[in-house]
């Protein structure tokens, strides 16, 4: 049973009259009061600090909500498995094959230089020097003090007609390595175009010194013997063709030995063999038209050849002029005139290709769509321009009526 027990009587103590509550309410009241008044005359001054405070907090609470709820980022494609499929098509020839892998990963191995240098040397020799300008200057970019990738810059400038600035930047490379014999075979090509043969001969003969093996100083030398001794050539360049098979411009060099001995059908099968594996290879499909429309007259076979050429490049000049040279052939005057005009339109600057641009207008029967092809043509005569394309000029300019400016007779002096 539940018993209540009463309260025991406790005597409170006495309220006392002074309480602590109320002094604490009349000390913090007037502080209260101030600092509102205080903050209600300075509205303008401490405003800003306070939105701004306000509008941090605020932003911050939604990037904290905005990267809670944000997707993983998207992992980095890995160029391991592009590259060794570049690196497997590049060792056994297929040239276009690993452009097309090295350009997928170019910009993830941004410092590979053996990348950037394969995929510089693929476009130079798929004839694509104006690609292969740019190309060489990210290799240099890729690793500034590499000597390959000043050599290779050589290379391509001296391949695009530049072969002062070619030169210049294979002596760079042998300030960084002496002893590149690449670096020494290009800078001895430069002095080859430059026509400064004995030192060019110097040059390379060093090269071979330093690497008997080097392809490019075996090349080179045999570029040094071409005018004075056919076979010597030929068998340089065959031993530089045994040591890298896969290149295809030692193939070409070949093949231009033994049409020159006027071994058509081995110029030609060496040629074809390169197309069957690098079909857009423009220098090849060049030489093979070339081949087919002056060594074994197949004009047809020449054709198809240098249409190849130019869907492969469609700014190819010289696919375009010889391509329109054999559609002359062939008596397709309108497929002709369309080619050469082509050539012209492309940026030719060889009185060449302006006399056969008018010969096709001419044989389309117009000589007024001719004679401005002649007079340019004429305007860019050289004292190197070979004495029958300026006598064909003046010719064919004469036969459409034209007259042809002569050089003003300078007056000798008296006494």
């Amino acid at each position: 049973m539940y018993l209540r027990t009463p309260k025991r009587y406790r005597q409170g103590n006495k309220r006392s009259p002074f309480s602590l509550r109320w002094l604490w309410l009349w000390i913090l009241t007037p502080l209260v009061v101030y600092f509102g008044i205080q903050i209600y005359n300075n509205l303008d001054t401490i405003a800003p600090p306070i939105h701004e405070a306000l509008y941090n907090a605020a932003n911050s609470a939604q990037s904290q909500i905005a990267t809670s709820q944000a997707p993983p980022p998207t992992p980095t494609d890995d160029p391991t498995d592009a590259l060794t499929s570049a690196n497997v098509n590049w060792a056994q020839g297929r040239i276009e094959a690993a452009l097309n892998d090295y350009r997928r990963v170019l910009d993830a191995v941004p410092n590979d230089v053996q990348t950037y240098y394969r995929y510089t040397l693929g476009l130079t020799m798929e004839g694509r020097l104006t690609e292969a300008l740019k190309a060489a200057e990210r290799t240099v970019t890729a690793n500034p003090f590499s000597s390959d990738a000043w050599a290779l810059r050589a290379m391509v400038l001296d391949w695009s007609g530049k072969p002062g600035e070619a030169a210049a930047s294979a002596l760079h490379a042998l300030e960084l390595n002496p002893d590149s014999a690449r670096a020494r075979a290009f800078l001895a090509e430069a002095y080859y175009d430059m026509g400064n043969i004995e030192q060019a001969l110097d040059t390379v003969e060093a090269a071979l010194e330093l690497d008997p093996q080097s392809f490019e100083a075996l090349r080179v030398r045999g570029l040094l013997s071409w005018n004075t001794d056919y076979q010597e050539t030929r068998q340089y360049f065959s031993e530089a063709f045994d040591i890298a098979p896969n290149m295809p411009y030692l193939a070409i060099d070949l093949a231009q030995i033994n049409f020159a001995l006027q071994e058509y059908d081995e110029a030609i099968d060496i040629l074809r063999g390169v197309v069957e594996v690098n079909p857009q290879n423009t220098l090849a499909l060049f030489y093979l038209g070339s081949y087919y429309n002056a060594g074994i007259g197949n004009y047809a076979q020449a054709a198809e050849y240098l249409t190849r050429c130019v869907e492969a490049d469609s700014t190819n000049i010289n696919c375009y002029y010889l391509l329109g040279r054999v559609q002359i052939n062939l008596e397709q005057y309108t497929n002709a005139a369309q080619s050469l005009k082509a050539a012209v339109d492309n940026g030719s600057t060889d009185p060449r290709h302006y006399l056969w641009a008018g010969r096709a207008q001419i044989f389309n029967g117009s000589c007024p769509a001719a004679i401005p092809y002649l007079q340019r043509g004429y305007e860019l005569v050289t004292e190197n321009t070979a004495v029958e394309v300026i006598q064909a000029l003046e010719s064919d300019l004469n036969d459409c009526r034209v007259p042809v400016a002569q050089p003003e007779a300078t007056e000798e002096p008296a006494g």
